[in-house]
């Protein structure tokens, strides 16, 4: 079986049968291809004297160090173990209620409904739409539930949804008193997407879910947080252990959460590769998704078996996301990072060789 996320190179390898190698390029890990921050060097003494001491319970500093930079009150932040934690407590909140989750998406949605025996609804996004959704189709499933999931960008297809169309679909939640759990894991990466937490402010039945392991490249890290209502986080806050997020995640959390200089240098390199990586694949005669963030959805010819396309390109130094866990796509589709240009060149060198060396093309 293949493992059930990206990120496990050696474990994909054996999973395909196919010899582990010295040197290969992940493209199943959709971490800052720039890596961690100059920031992160420094104050290391620091930061592992804070394996010594219990730290806060409840991330206290680093939760208003960031509501301080989203212009809203700490009292609207919880900080959590990663994001998927953030999913597990969300849930906790909706146990044995109707939830909906727009797919194909991220999975771990659907695995925290499940602990909690939610009855789940899937809202399928369409291929021919270019993976946006259906907005009548939305505002109507909102009012048969009591949770609706949506990641924004999307996870994997890298889509945005339209402000306009978001405006329609919080109206209907509010209305139906439906909450809409917004995962925001890789909304850093675009420079573009719109800010909900004026409607959390307003007091709209909205959850944002975020993490920082992905811009600044600390995945082993997990640190992620929370903003919604008061009374959500404080009934959020008294479900989750204490000391959930380490002392060293805090310090590093609280480090990292103004490198504004490195976003917004990530924010133009991934758009300038994303676009190289784009032109290059209309002109290799792929398909793909016109992703807004830093991985996108590349579909297999369908000539090609799912699994011997992976296994050549293991073969060739590339690790690929499998698509096989993901409602709707069924393997079909391969997602693959923006990474650097000497890592995107060798990716589409590999492709180039592909459509070569295969009379289907």
């Amino acid at each position: 079986m293949l493992p059930s996320h990206g990120a496990n190179p050696k474990n994909f390898l054996k999973a395909l049968n196919v010899p582990d190698r010295e040197l290969y390029y992940d493209f199943s890990v959709n971490v800052n291809p720039l890596g961690i921050p100059s920031s992160l060097y420094e104050g290391i003494e620091e930061r592992n004297q804070s394996m010594f001491s219990y730290p806060e319970q409840h991330a206290e500093t680093l939760a208003s160090y960031i509501a301080l930079g989203e212009k809203t009150a700490s009292e609207h932040i919880l900080c959590t173990n990663g994001a998927a934690e953030a999913f597990f407590l969300i849930c906790s909140l909706f146990a044995n209620k109707k939830a909906s989750i727009l797919q194909p998406t991220f999975v771990e949605y659907e695995r925290a409904c499940l602990a909690y025996g939610c009855t789940i609804r899937h809202l399928s996004l369409e291929e021919e739409r270019d993976w946006q959704w259906n907005i009548e189709a939305v505002l109507k499933e909102i009012e048969k539930v009591d949770i609706l999931f949506v990641c924004h960008p999307n996870n994997p297809t890298g889509m945005m949804y339209p402000e306009k169309e978001w405006e329609l679909v919080l109206e209907k939640a509010k209305e139906s008193r439906t909450t809409v759990v917004i995962d925001e894991a890789f909304a850093d990466f675009t420079g573009e997407s719109p800010s909900f937490v004026s409607y959390v402010q307003k007091g709209y039945p909205v959850i944002i879910v975020r993490s920082l392991t992905k811009m600044y490249h600390i995945p082993g890290v997990r640190l992620g947080y929370i903003i919604s209502n008061k009374e959500t986080v404080k009934v959020l806050q008294e479900k989750q252990p204490p000391w959930s997020v380490n002392g060293m995640a805090q310090h590093i959390g609280e480090k990292l959460i103004n490198e504004h200089e490195f976003v917004a240098e990530t924010v133009q390199f991934v758009k300038n590769e994303r676009e190289f990586v784009f032109h290059r694949l209309r002109e290799l005669g792929f398909s793909f998704t016109p992703s807004y963030t830093n991985y996108y959805l590349c579909k297999i010819p369908e000539e090609l078996e799912e699994r011997a396309f992976l296994s050549y390109l293991a073969q060739e130094g590339i690790v690929a996301r499998h698509t096989e866990n993901f409602r709707l796509l069924e393997g079909r589709y391969i997602r693959l990072a923006v990474r650097t240009r000497e890592e995107n060149e060798h990716l589409l060198h590999v492709l180039g060789k592909v459509k070569k060396q295969c009379s289907f093309f």
